[in-house]
């Protein structure tokens, strides 16, 4: 891992949008971890763990999706960049917790069509980004199609919703 440059640099490279609630990184070690998103851009995202994430480093894939299920891709290749105390000037312990910087790996060119749908449909650009999308949408419907709508991954579902026995 390296230090916080290198998030600074992606940054620089692919802008970040904020993302909407109900969006997700499923992350699949055993056992599975669903964790909210807090930005994304074409080059990566970030997440926010507490401070007991080491299982992190020994995954390489991640999936992305909404609550509701009307978006899943999956087998996104990633590594982390960037990794700091969320909140380094609060001595909580309420407070304690990593946010770590991913970037994506060499994504498949469906894979990029779908994650420019998913930053175009469940994060919260700026009005002036809203205009020149529908715009673009407009004059160029080809560029970033919805994803057919694939069920989310049951597993995950069925493994947050189990009930204690």
């Amino acid at each position: 891992m390296t230090g916080g440059d290198d998030m600074r640099n992606e940054r620089r490279k692919h802008r970040r949008y904020r993302v909407k609630d109900n969006a997700f990184t499923v992350i699949n070690p055993d056992p599975v971890k669903v964790v909210p998103i807090i930005d994304i851009g074409m080059g990566g995202l970030s997440i926010y763990l507490d401070d007991g994430a080491r299982w992190l480093d020994a995954v390489s894939k991640l999936e992305i999706m909404v609550a509701d299920c009307s978006f899943y891709l999956e087998k996104l290749p990633f590594h982390i960049v960037a990794n700091a105390r969320a909140f380094p000037n609060h001595n909580s312990n309420l407070m304690d917790g990593r946010r770590y910087g991913i970037r994506f790996g060499n994504l498949r060119p469906v894979q990029e069509s779908h994650l420019k749908y998913f930053i175009r449909r469940y994060t919260e650009k700026g009005s002036f980004s809203q205009v020149l999308s529908s715009f673009s949408r407009f004059f160029n419907p080809i560029r970033a199609p919805k994803p057919a709508v694939r069920s989310c991954n049951t597993r995950v579902w069925q493994n947050l919703h189990r009930s204690p026995l």
